[in-house]
């Protein structure tokens, strides 16, 4: 009798449980303090954070207050730029006077920090104001692209300027102002401009710059960059146009490591680096190169003879400044001249990283100089290469002399990966190691790494993500 009390006691107890799925249980999310919450809203779409307002009288005032990451074309809902199509189809489009409206609504309605924001659906006229909002927020990522891109270009207000929590900016068909203070945006550490004049005397203002990346497709006059504080420069051109500027000039950067140039930037703009002693990457070099001034070398093209011809003028000043960089990056072109190759090696002597992009093609060889690369003997950067990449390789003969050459005299190569841009087989590899003489290799470290190239990257620094998988 005692067990059977027992049994039917427990099954009044079990009675007395609330079912699983009914949600009597505590509202734990909203127990956490407001700076946690706040976190949580500021990951997360504007749309949905400004919903949560409805839930309780706890999250009503949350979203508020929280960072706001506001991009303007997030809110389309078929993931449409405005820009691709015409212009004049999207100046009455419905969607763009709703995007707008809500932007406006959401500038109203929030009135905590702004940590992000983009502005490309508005006019330049429209600008001004969220612009100005920003600042009094303490905006810290800013992307201005005025809708109007095609005319005349959004004058900066002088509030910007001086906003001391802005940390990068990125301009499109933007102008700064005529006169400009003896210092500007003082805690910017990374700025973009995309069709934009760049004065002299701009960057100098900027204390805390560390990252420049300029993207333009307009021919004018020489694009000079001086900056105490530049770690960082990236330049690239419009791929669909065939105008640049004339020069690109790196006259006073003495912290400057890293200077990354769009693939075709040195067919069409003349490089000069005239101060940069801590330069560490460099590339593309284009083997079609109009000409590249680093310190006082010289590396300019003769155009009046077929194939065109190359001087190289180097003095002791120049090749100190060409001892600091470990990383180089060359685009071969199809029909350049393959001598081009060694006299570019020629002025980098303690290379230790060698990035090759081949033109796209089907492994023609253009030009080929058989037994160029045994007139070489051993060059001085082969006592210090270690890693190898090319990509686009095909195994044509001018393939495999570089890195026959490469791998006979590299005493301290470590890696050579080839992103091949045709399907690798057993057989094509065994052909190519054998063609590359890798039994004589003169590192006994060397390791020769075959990879199927299934995406383009111009980015050369890039490629080591890509590479290591």
């Amino acid at each position: 009798m005692s067990s059977l009390s027992s049994l039917k006691k427990r099954k009044r107890e079990t009675k007395s449980f609330p079912a699983p799925s009914q949600p009597d249980g505590p509202d734990l999310i909203s127990q956490l303090p407001d700076c946690i919450l706040h976190s949580i809203l500021s990951l997360v779409h504007v749309r949905d954070a400004a919903r949560t307002s409805v839930l309780s009288s706890r999250w009503r005032h949350l979203w508020e207050a929280a960072p706001l990451r506001l991009f303007d074309d997030s809110f389309n809902p078929n993931n449409r730029s405005p820009y691709d199509d015409c212009y004049y189809h999207f100046v009455s489009d419905p969607w763009l006077d709703w995007s707008r409206n809500a932007v406006s609504s959401i500038f109203d309605s929030h009135h905590g920090p702004i940590e992000s924001l983009r502005l490309s659906l508005f006019f330049s006229f429209q600008m001004d104001g969220f612009v100005k909002t920003a600042v009094q927020r303490g905006i810290r990522e800013l992307n201005l692209v005025p809708f109007n891109f095609d005319r005349d270009p959004y004058k900066l207000p002088l509030s910007l300027l001086f906003c001391n929590t802005l940390h990068q900016l990125s301009l499109q068909n933007c102008t700064f102002p005529r006169t400009l203070p003896p210092s500007i945006f003082p805690n910017l550490r990374e700025l973009r401009l995309n069709c934009v004049s760049l004065a002299d005397y701009l960057l100098p203002k900027c204390a805390s710059l560390e990252t420049l990346l300029i993207s333009t497709s307009v021919e004018g006059p020489p694009v000079s960059i001086s900056s105490p504080t530049l770690r960082k420069l990236v330049f690239e051109r419009d791929i669909d146009l065939v105008s640049s500027p004339a020069e690109l000039i790196i006259k006073d950067a003495p912290n400057l490591e890293s200077l990354i140039l769009e693939e075709e930037v040195t067919c069409r703009t003349k490089l000069k680096v005239l101060d940069a002693p801590k330069l560490q990457r460099l590339g593309f070099i284009n083997t079609d190169v109009r000409a590249i001034q680093l310190g006082r070398t010289l590396i300019e093209q003769h155009q009046e003879s077929s194939p065109p011809t190359f001087l190289v003028n180097v003095t002791p000043y120049g090749m100190n400044l060409l001892s600091s960089v470990k990383t180089l990056a060359i685009k071969i072109e199809l029909f350049s001249d393959k001598k081009t190759i060694p006299i570019i090696l020629k002025c980098f002597p303690c290379l230790e990283n060698l990035d090759i992009m081949k033109y796209e093609g089907n492994g023609d060889e253009g030009y080929l100089n058989e037994g160029m690369w045994e007139e070489q003997g051993s060059l001085s950067f082969l006592d210090h290469l270690k890693t190898v990449t090319v990509k686009g390789f095909w195994g044509d003969q001018c393939d495999v002399e570089l890195l026959r050459y490469l791998v006979v005299r590299g005493n301290m190569l470590q890696t050579i990966t080839l992103l091949c841009s045709k399907q690798i087989t057993e057989k094509f590899v065994d052909i190519k190691k054998r063609q590359i003489c890798i039994e004589n290799r003169a590192s006994s470290n060397l390791a020769l790494v075959f990879f199927r190239d299934t995406k383009r990257n111009a980015h050369f620094s890039l490629w080591n993500d890509m590479i290591h998988r």
